[in-house]
């Protein structure tokens, strides 16, 4: 198979927010995050700290502003945007709705995980109820729930209006390992709407991505490739339609 271009990326799911979370713990080693994800072919970034309903959006822009200060002076190419990684739980709508969780680079789309054990039933109400709300949302590392390892289910939520994100590590690893394989089935059979890192830190998830990508290469179409990793994370920031 021939060989394809590598392409400017986009990661919508990024713990760059310094100090905040389990995530990245200052903004030097923030930058050295930036540093080896530019090195991987990203370009841009949106960050997506854990949401914590006791400090709903507290203190977030101000340091996100630093960073991003910084970075404008380190990588001036590289661009930054702000979300969260919401937890669903009742009531997110309405925090979402007045400010107080953030969405992704302030368009409708809200990245959203649960517990790896959630109920199928959980998860549909909860993305209908976004929905209903007038929000996009994508269902943060689905290759994690154990509820929708059943076809059918992963139908619904997608006709549904759900995007479903998959980190890139899930792809690494060998053809006989069932979880593997299922993953790299996702994308090649057209399930998959977004890639992301979901990194954290330099010595805890580091934005590693040259497996996944090399296997990618070999075996996804170009088209599908730049789908994935840029142009469907183009529309969360431009806050457009996913066709």
């Amino acid at each position: 198979m021939e060989k394809k271009q590598l392409h400017n990326m986009i990661d919508i799911h990024a713990h760059i927010l310094p100090g905040v979370d389990d995530g990245a713990r200052s903004v030097e080693e923030a930058c050295e995050l930036v540093k080896a994800s530019m090195a991987a072919g990203v370009t841009a970034m949106i960050a997506t700290p854990h949401y914590s309903r006791r400090r709903g959006t507290e203190g977030y822009e101000e340091v996100f502003q630093e960073l991003k200060d910084t970075l404008k002076r380190e990588y001036p190419e590289f661009q930054i945007y702000l979300g969260h990684e919401t937890y669903y739980h009742e009531g997110l709508h309405e925090r979402l709705k007045e400010g107080n969780a953030f969405t992704l680079a302030g368009s409708r789309y809200v990245l959203v995980e649960f517990d790896n054990g959630v109920s199928y039933q959980t998860i549909n109400r909860a993305i209908r109820h976004l929905i209903t709300s007038g929000y996009l949302p994508i269902l943060a590392h689905m290759e994690r729930y154990h509820c929708l390892r059943e076809k059918k289910y992963l139908d619904n939520l997608l006709s549904s209006g759900c995007y479903l994100q998959m980190n890139y590590e899930s792809l690494e690893g060998h053809w006989f390992q069932s979880e593997v394989r299922r993953c790299r089935n996702l994308v090649k059979e057209g399930t998959i709407d977004f890639l992301g890192t979901d990194l954290h830190r330099v010595d805890y998830r580091p934005p590693e991505i040259g497996k996944a990508m090399e296997w990618l290469e070999k075996h996804v179409d170009a088209d599908v490739i730049r789908r994935i990793t840029y142009e469907n994370a183009q529309c969360v920031i431009q806050n457009k339609i996913i066709s």
